[in-house]
């Protein structure tokens, strides 16, 4: 399974992440190279939800920092993690 980019909208601003799957139902989330966290599919809910951060191995990525205040501040928050499952679910089925 290959890395894939998405765009979604957070505080109303297009924001692109990369999305690298660990298996069809974990996917490390990466925005400018910094990993912001990495989201599973709930075997119980069928949900998306954020891996607590203790669980998560960064791997090769720095840990993602907010820097810039002309830009939205990328939080893995329920609109968001759903806004990322919707685009997963889109990718698996083409």
């Amino acid at each position: 399974m290959d890395s894939f980019n998405i765009t979604i909208t957070i505080q109303d601003q297009p924001i692109s992440l990369t999305l690298q799957p660990e298996s069809p139902e974990a996917y490390k989330v990466i925005y400018h190279d910094m990993l912001v966290g990495e989201i599973v599919k709930s075997k119980d809910t069928g949900n998306w939800e954020e891996l607590p951060i203790d669980q998560v191995s960064p791997g090769i990525y720095k840990m993602y920092e907010h820097h810039d205040s002309n830009t939205a501040k990328v939080l893995l928050d329920e609109k968001t993690i759903s806004e990322i499952g919707t685009e997963i679910e889109r990718q698996q089925a083409s």
